[in-house]
């Protein structure tokens, strides 16, 4: 399937933050590291990886939290839901899957972090990393992505 039904609209828990996406995903993810684990009170995160020049905050301001490294982690400065991460030196954003208007489609190809998953989390995922997968392994997960991964409902 080619129609992604875009653009989408995403937002945090309050609404005072909305997104809008407008690039289908490159990849769809879990990572079940600990960090992860403790910024969503969870098992895991959920997030996608879209390009840059699709995504865009449409209302309100978000702020950095978390971890105020290299890779910046955005929040709602109202709500504080976790929205998306601008990874360091990449023109791409790590949307939170839960974040969009209609998430229940966005299921995991790849998990990561699995060294510190925790024993009931299990995803399904495809591809699975103890850590984070080499760079040289992104172009077979986003392959695989591109063929079958999983689709928004269209109906």
């Amino acid at each position: 399937m080619t129609d992604w039904n875009l653009p989408w609209k995403a937002s945090c828990l309050c609404g005072g933050v909305e997104m809008k996406i407008s690039a289908p995903p490159m990849v769809t993810m879990a990572c079940h590291c600990r960090g992860c684990q403790k910024l969503t009170s969870g098992p895991y995160s959920l997030s996608m990886f879209l390009p840059d020049a699709g995504f865009e905050v449409t209302s309100g301001e978000p702020v950095i939290g978390a971890l105020k490294g290299e890779h910046r982690h955005f929040y709602c400065p109202d709500c504080m839901s976790w929205l998306f991460t601008r990874p360091a030196g990449m023109d791409m954003v790590n949307l939170r899957s839960t974040m969009l208007d209609n998430a229940a489609w966005a299921a995991p190809i790849m998990e990561t972090g699995t060294a510190t998953r925790l024993p009931f989390a299990q995803t399904g995922a495809e591809f699975s990393y103890e850590e984070f997968p080499e760079i040289s392994d992104f172009p077979k997960i986003m392959q695989a992505f591109a063929d079958h991964g999983a689709r928004p409902d269209n109906s």
